[in-house]
């Protein structure tokens, strides 16, 4: 398989989990956030 791993969904800095993409009526643009409800980043914005 061919992937190129700069293209997919941010990696959480805190947890180390994969960022998920927001839900666009939670946020002002469509980034991705924590969705590890025991992180501290949890619901926060993930850089891309």
């Amino acid at each position: 398989m061919d992937h190129d791993l700069d293209t997919g969904a941010p990696i959480c800095p805190a947890c180390g989990v994969t960022a998920l993409p927001a839900e666009t009526a939670d946020t002002a643009d469509s980034s991705f956030v924590c969705e590890n409800p025991d992180c501290e980043a949890f619901g926060d914005p993930i850089g891309a």
